[in-house]
């Protein structure tokens, strides 16, 4: 099934708004054997939406659109949409008192944009929105189906859960469509390259699957796809696979799917009655803000210090003066002493330190931008290591957050 995503506005077209949208519904409909096979995003502008619809209904089963059903003028969805399939729909009567009113409310009327054309008619319907004030409307003609929902995300993602998806999967199901479903593992502490070395030549055992290699900050994960018209034959295919790559590379393999590292050591730390702290200097509160992301983090995350100034390392911290004066903030000496620090005051299990230099300025040549000093003290033992990432700040937090989750997950695993 092809499935094509039509996001509308201008805000989203100039840079406004990041398009979140796409990749939910996109990440949603894939999960569900759906083939995004386009994402495009259009102005506020009648006859471009038009042209757009047009140019999809020849490669889709299925658009699905977000944006512009609002009440303002520039909210163009609606009356485009009721302009285009006017002619020939089957309506309720629901339908009908809302689509008036709604048009009467704003002068507006329909025109028969298909007049004498032989096509055969169009089904419509509301799709109820319990959050906000928009509905979705739905549109089937000659088995194409489009989806028009508000731009807003839990509103779209609400309407998507409830009256799309359950659609998609039918109608997936009843025609025995062949589509290819997919299953992630997720990695932590080794770098890209040296994974597929891992792996080794990965069309000696893929057979008729795939298999993706997709970097980020946190780690790299493999997308294993297989394709077929039967749950059970792409299920057994992916496991067949899934095994395989755990044979060669399953220590460095902390999940699969849409779990989180934070989330997989949270568990691990409620199920042992264990507890973490934090001290972060460079990152500045961003790997406390991913453990709070996790739901029920309060069990076993204690807190964290940003003892940014080297006065609040020593102050709160016990980091001593002369190790600061000697070493530099930025040392593993330094970060040494914060995560033993942290874990004797706060009485956690474990306790985690960074310190870095996250740019753009503020390097030296002995500690160059992206130099990052990342301490993990435990039960038994304390471990520090020494990154060294790039000249962008926000990644370099980034990539020393997730490096340090890693650090804590070898050690407590």
């Amino acid at each position: 099934m092809n499935v094509g995503l039509v996001m509308i506005g201008d805000e989203v077209l100039i840079g406004q708004i990041i398009n979140r949208n796409a990749a939910w519904i996109a990440d949603v409909v894939t999960a569900s054997g759906g083939r995004v096979i386009e994402h495009c995003t259009v102005a506020d502008d009648a006859q471009q939406l038009i042209a757009t619809i047009d140019r999809l209904r020849a490669e889709c089963d299925v658009l699905l659109l977000t944006g512009g059903l609002g009440p303002t003028h520039d909210d163009i969805t609606k009356p485009v949409l009721a302009d285009y399939f006017n002619d020939t729909m089957e309506v309720s009567h629901q339908w009908m008192e809302h689509l008036h009113d709604w048009m009467k409310q704003r002068g507006r009327t329909v025109t028969d944009r298909n007049a004498g054309q032989a096509l055969k008619p169009t089904t419509a319907r509301l799709l109820p929105n319990p959050i906000g004030t928009a509905p979705g409307l739905l549109f089937d003609r000659d088995g194409i189906v489009i989806v028009a929902m508000p731009g807003v995300p839990k509103e779209m993602q609400g309407i998507m859960s409830d009256h799309v998806m359950p659609l998609l999967r039918d109608r997936i199901q009843r025609e025995a469509i062949e589509t290819t479903e997919y299953l992630t593992l997720l990695t932590t502490g080794i770098a890209e390259s040296n994974l597929a070395d891992a792996i080794g030549d990965p069309t000696q055992f893929l057979g008729v699957s795939t298999l993706a290699f997709l970097p980020n900050y946190h780690g790299v994960r493999m997308r294993i796809g297989a394709r077929g018209a039967s749950a059970e034959q792409r299920r057994e295919e992916l496991f067949r696979v899934r095994d395989i790559l755990m044979g060669k590379a399953g220590k460095y393999v902390f999940g699969e799917g849409d779990t989180t590292l934070a989330s997989v050591i949270g568990s691990i730390l409620k199920e042992r009655g264990q507890t973490l702290a934090t001290a972060e200097s460079c990152t500045g509160g961003l790997l406390g803000s991913m453990l709070t992301d996790v739901y029920g983090s309060s069990s076993w995350f204690v807190g964290g210090y940003v003892p940014y100034a080297n006065e609040a390392k020593v102050r709160d911290l016990g980091v001593l003066e002369h190790t600061l004066e000697m070493y530099g903030a930025v040392s593993e000496q330094t970060a040494k002493e914060l995560s033993e620090g942290t874990k004797h005051r706060t009485g956690a299990t474990y306790a985690i330190s960074i310190t870095g230099v996250a740019g753009p300025g503020g390097g030296m040549p002995e500690k160059p931008v992206g130099t990052v000093w990342i301490s993990v003290a435990g039960p038994l033992r304390t471990v520090t290591l020494k990154y060294q990432f790039g000249s962008d700040r926000r990644i370099n937090r980034e990539r020393s957050a997730g490096a340090a989750l890693g650090m804590l997950w070898r050690m407590i695993r």
